[in-house]
């Protein structure tokens, strides 16, 4: 039997500006390159500050300051069954192409998104700007 996957979303906030970065075409969703949140699995025994060190340290070569818990929200991309903590990340660098994932970041105001977003990156700003725990159970 299958069981839910826990992954982290990270929602990286500068100066009222949201960072995303476009997913390669390994991730592309119904063939279509999109943008999405950073962020990975929860790996075992991790606790979510060191789930969010690592994810900034790999993903992106920033450095961590603080982060809080914005939403909880589950997602069904790609045949599986994600369930996303959105967590809001203080962070300092820029950021970096670390990996073959991304092939773009980029910093959008919040009333700019742009249209194509990735299915859990699309719940966790959604929680975010409504300030709702979650939008989709």
């Amino acid at each position: 039997m299958k069981k839910p996957i826990i992954s982290v979303d990270l929602l990286i906030q500068r100066g009222g500006k949201i960072l995303l970065g476009k997913v390669s075409s390994k991730w592309a969703y119904n063939g279509k390159y999109v943008w999405g949140l950073p962020g990975r699995e929860i790996e075992f025994g991790d606790s979510f500050e060191e789930t969010v060190k690592k994810n900034l340290s790999k993903e992106l070569g920033m450095k961590f300051r603080k982060f809080a818990i914005i939403s909880i929200n589950n997602n069904f991309g790609f045949g599986n069954h994600y369930i996303a903590v959105g967590i809001l990340v203080e962070a300092q660098g820029e950021p970096k192409i670390r990996n073959s994932d991304w092939v773009e970041w980029k910093w959008f105001q919040k009333t700019e998104l742009p249209k194509r977003l990735f299915p859990s990156a699309k719940l966790t700003i959604r929680s975010f700007l409504k300030k709702e725990i979650s939008v989709v159970f």
